[in-house]
């Protein structure tokens, strides 16, 4: 599975998510070169009347095209708040599952982070 792209407004305030790259860039950016693409690494803290509420609200049809949760909440008018990490060069991979773990602690090793 493809990790989500996040886009996001000038007060970080999450705008869409996508398995896709987005936005779409018709300009070809080099080596480094800032764009407007981010890649989502997925630290998440949620208040807990928003994780309370979240089963209550219906999956809208961009969660359920795209089958991602975050879009429920912007689906519900809720904001996600995003940051910024500096990490050109770094590997990711998702903790989804305990054999996930092995494979994240090898890449850290390897970056030297662990």
């Amino acid at each position: 599975m493809a990790a989500p792209q996040p886009v996001f407004g000038s007060d970080h305030s999450g705008l869409y998510f996508s398995k896709e790259v987005v936005p779409f860039c018709a300009e070809r950016f080099e080596g480094a070169d800032r764009t407007p693409v981010f890649h989502h690494v997925g630290v998440y803290a949620y208040r807990p009347d928003a994780l309370a509420a979240y089963p209550s609200w219906p999956t809208g049809p961009l969660e359920q095209l795209e089958g991602l949760e975050q879009l429920r909440f912007l689906e519900n008018a809720h904001k996600i708040l995003c940051g910024e990490v500096e990490a050109r060069g770094r590997e990711f991979w998702e903790l989804n599952n305990p054999e996930d773990v092995e494979r994240i602690e090898a890449m850290m090793v390897k970056m030297g982070d662990l």
